[in-house]
């Protein structure tokens, strides 16, 4: 029960790490994750020499649920502290089921943000709870409206304008005539990517929303339901 392993693959650190990583100099990030993944708190594990085993997991939706994990899990099989996270990656065309790693819970709580469920998100209807600018901006890529509880306007809200990778339009459906005479020039069509729009207080739709200082750090953030004004 509890494994504080050596080091797992993914997200964990070797205990010798030290070794490797001081050739390297002082700490300069290079990139930055936007990994989706799963991430479940460990409550009990047993692991064999091979550094295969089971990881019992409190799932959210299903409890207590024990999974089994292949050899290597562990480089070198030990103990993991009861807290830790069983991490979960997003399935691949390679890792169909995705694939599975450890890390120390202040490693993983450093590194992600939770995303809120459906049933805990805020509206107009009451329940749930506030949303953080982050979580917020979760639910607009997702294709919700948004909205602060603060704003006095009513019937105010946010949406992405597209899809995310873009839409291809074509010359003639452009409002603007420059960017007509480019997607004439681009062989007739263009890929516009979204930006953020608002829906005012006074009805209109307007164009690339840029949030305040006080909108990013507010924490009344919800989910405006489809059918609202």
């Amino acid at each position: 029960m509890g494994m504080r392993g050596n080091g797992a693959d993914g997200d964990t650190v070797p205990e010798d790490q030290e070794v490797v990583s001081a050739g390297l100099g002082a700490f300069e990030p290079t990139h930055v994750s936007h990994k989706r993944v799963e991430g479940y708190l460990i409550a009990a594990a047993e692991f064999e020499e091979d550094g295969s085993g089971k990881v019992g997991v409190d799932h959210p939706a299903r409890g207590y649920i024990v999974v089994p994990v292949p050899p290597r899990f562990l480089r070198n099989p030990g103990d993991v502290a009861e807290g830790d996270y069983l991490v979960r990656y997003e399935p691949t065309d390679e890792q169909p089921h995705g694939y599975l790693s450890y890390s120390p819970r202040a490693v993983f709580e450093a590194g992600y943000s939770e995303i809120v469920p459906v049933e805990h998100r805020k509206s107009y209807e009451g329940g749930g709870r506030g949303l953080t600018f982050g979580q917020a901006l979760e639910q607009l890529k997702d294709g919700d409206r948004i909205a602060r509880e603060g704003w006095n306007g009513k019937g105010m809200w946010l949406a992405l304008s597209g899809p995310l990778a873009g839409r291809e339009i074509a010359a003639e459906s452009f409002w603007s005539k420059p960017c007509s005479e480019f997607a004439c020039l681009n062989g007739g069509s263009a890929t516009v990517l979204p930006c953020i729009n608002m829906k005012t207080a006074t009805g209109e739709i307007l164009m690339g929303w840029l949030a305040s200082q006080t909108d990013m750090l507010a924490e009344d953030w919800m989910v405006v339901p489809a059918d609202a004004a």
